[in-house]
Order: structure tokens, then sequence, then C-alpha cells
């Protein structure tokens, strides 16, 4: 297990639940710590590593990442998850999001601050550290342990669908995230290409940080 794939998707995943837990009063600080640790710490992490190849023909990319914060957007509306759920006890029932509004809690210069950093945080940080643990890595792993023999966009039918399963399962959108991850391990598959997977996932969360702020729906971010 490669940790340079695992270790910051791991803190992410855990931190953002962890701080989640101290209410409205705490969060915006908290969130701010992670996301400052984040930012410097993987920078060190990947140093001399070759974990993504960027470039500029990120075109594909770019309409995958539109047309999914689209669907995204449309199936969280519709509250699926609420109906096929109903029946089951509150513990294995999909978690709301924190749904933080900056607006209630901040004033002046702090609010703008909040919004910039989780910003960074959901359009840079959780599409690098996402797509190198869900696509880079678990898509192959689940293949074989020896994970770097497979090449990139390879996959069984059981390892795409794992993936499908976990991605859907850590979000609250269950329906929306299921589609979601269908839609960039195709791009993946198609493209073999990361980089365009990462490009996509940016996309779709700056969009849909911008439509959150337009909309006031907080319990999308």
């Amino acid at each position: 297990m490669n940790i340079i794939h695992v270790a910051p998707f791991v803190v992410y995943l855990l931190g953002t639940q962890f701080i989640g837990r101290f209410g409205d009063d705490w969060y915006p600080l908290l969130y701010a710590v992670l996301v400052a640790g984040l930012c410097i710490w993987l920078p060190v992490l990947y140093s001399g590593k070759s974990v993504l190849k960027p470039h500029g023909r990120v075109g594909l990319g770019l309409l995958v990442g539109v047309v999914g914060i689209v669907l995204w957007i449309w199936l969280s509306s519709l509250e699926i998850e609420s109906q096929l759920t109903a029946f089951l006890p509150s513990w294995l029932r999909p978690e709301a999001r924190v749904g933080y509004n900056p607006f209630d809690r901040l004033s002046g210069t702090a609010v703008w601050g909040f919004i910039a950093v989780r910003m960074v945080g959901i359009a840079v940080i959780v599409p690098l550290v996402e797509e190198l643990f869900w696509r880079s890595f678990l898509l192959r792993w689940l293949v074989d342990p020896e994970w770097e023999r497979v090449p990139l966009g390879e996959f069984t039918a059981s390892s795409f669908l794992t993936v499908t399963l976990m991605f859907t399962l850590a979000h609250p959108e269950w329906l929306a995230a299921a589609v979601y991850c269908v839609l960039l391990n195709g791009l993946l598959v198609w493209k073999k290409d990361l980089w365009q997977c990462v490009v996509a996932h940016a996309t779709s969360n700056l969009l849909l940080a911008v439509y959150v702020l337009n909309t006031k729906e907080w319990q999308l971010w």
C-alpha cells in the first residue's frame, strides 16, 4: 500500500468527520487548520514523486466536470436516499453534511476568509486526494495487491463496482455519488489519464461551491 495515495485521503476524511462534531462555533477554525496542514504537508509528501502528469489537454475533463455536477445537483434534489432508507435504523442512514453557513456565524472578512479556505479544500485538496485514492490506488489494488503493475484505467467488474459502492457510501447523496463515480471511472477507463479525472473533480467541486453560494443550499457542501 502506497502512503502517498492513501494517507492524505484518510487524513482529510477523518479530519472532516472529527471537526464536524465540535459544532458550528469551532468548525471554521478547525477546518482552516485541516486545510492549511494539508497544503503544507502535501507538497512535501509528493515532492520528487511522479503521482500525476499535469497537462493542458483537459477539455474532456472540464466537460465531464460540468455534466457531473449538473447531474449531482439534480439527483440530490430528488432526495431519494431518505425514501429508500426510511425503514433502516438511524445509524445505517447516510449522515447529512455539516452544511455550514458562514453568513450565520461569521462577519466581515471572516466570512470571505472561510469561503476562500473552503474553496481550496473542496476544489483543490479533495480532487487531488480523492482521485489518487479512489481511481489511482483502490481501483487497481482491488485487481491486484501489487497494484502499481496494473495499468491505469484497467479494472475488473468487482473492482469497478466496489469502488463505486464505497464512494457512494462515503457521501450522503448516495444516488448522485454513485452516478458521479461511474462517470469518473468511465473517464479514467476511456482516457487512461488520472489528470483528466482530477480536473473533472475540481471543476465539479468549484461549480458546486459557486452554486451553493448563490442558492444558499448549504447542505450540499
